[in-house]
């Protein structure tokens, strides 16, 4: 079925002319029967064409594909929202789990509570809403997750910011392993930020109230931005895009608004490891 490519406009403009704009901002002149282009572009909007068949439609429709104008996709549904079973495993007890299993489609079948190898073993995907970092029980849910080909996405507090993934997929994307080694790579004191890793591994094991400052939890909306962005990568990694923190850590600042994207690379592969 042919549609819009997402972002795109196909338009009369006020000379008469038809337009294509893209998302990138170009716009180019599209010559052709006025009723023909009316046609295609009712149709890529979700309208019946009277011109499916028409000899003229075909060329001109061929040719809207070439130019990246039309696409071809299957009838669409819901994100996630199919009758393929789905099971969602949240770790968390904060404001910014609660609107992930909010944002989740319906058809969800939504687990909460602590994660361990039985829970990751029986999820599709599993998302972790941390304070601070749990660096130590990271590694262990990274190891968990790639031993049961299980997908995970996770956000923990870092200052006044938060930071988001990068969403692991085992086999296909960086892992945990990965973004923390590279992170200790980049560091300037690589010593200082294990040992502040240890001191928050310390404050969460400890079992004291008190071992730990609070986190500086954003407001509902605030929440609800960073599990929106968490649920919109589960939901076009089951789709079969491309997520947002695929290979990138997203760095969130609920006071100023701002997103910055962090490139992860895979940590190289040694010969003691290969073997």
């Amino acid at each position: 079925m042919d549609r819009i490519t997402p972002g795109h406009h196909l338009y009369p403009g006020p000379d008469g002319n038809w337009r294509h704009s893209s998302p990138d901002g170009h716009f180019t002149r599209i010559r052709g029967p006025h009723e023909l282009l009316s046609a295609a572009q009712k149709h890529a909007y979700g309208a019946e064409d009277p011109a499916e068949a028409d000899e003229n439609g075909v060329a001109l429709r061929e040719a809207l594909h070439a130019r990246g104008v039309l696409t071809t996709t299957a009838e669409e549904t819901y994100l996630g929202a199919d009758a393929t079973p789905w099971n969602v495993h949240i770790e968390g007890d904060n404001a910014v789990a609660q609107a992930v299993a909010a944002l989740l489609p319906p058809a969800t079948r939504i687990s909460t509570g602590p994660l361990d190898e039985d829970v990751v073993r029986a999820a599709d995907a599993v998302v972790s809403c941390a304070g601070w970092l749990p660096d130590s029980h990271w590694q262990q849910v990274g190891e968990w997750c790639t031993r049961h080909s299980t997908a995970w996405h996770r956000c923990h507090a870092e200052g006044l910011r938060f930071v988001l993934g990068p969403l692991s997929v085992p086999g296909s994307t960086v892992g945990y392993a990965d973004t923390r080694g590279r992170i200790l790579a980049a560091a300037d004191l690589p010593d200082e930020l294990a040992a502040y890793w240890a001191y928050l591994d310390f404050g969460h094991d400890s079992g004291e109230p008190c071992a730990l400052p609070a986190v500086p939890w954003p407001g509902p909306a605030g929440a609800a931005v960073l599990a929106g962005l968490l649920v919109e990568d589960l939901l076009c990694m089951r789709t079969g895009g491309t997520p947002a923190a695929q290979d990138i850590q997203l760095v969130v600042d609920p006071s100023t608004a701002t997103v910055a994207r962090h490139l992860v690379l895979p940590l190289p592969v040694t010969a003691g490891a290969a073997g």
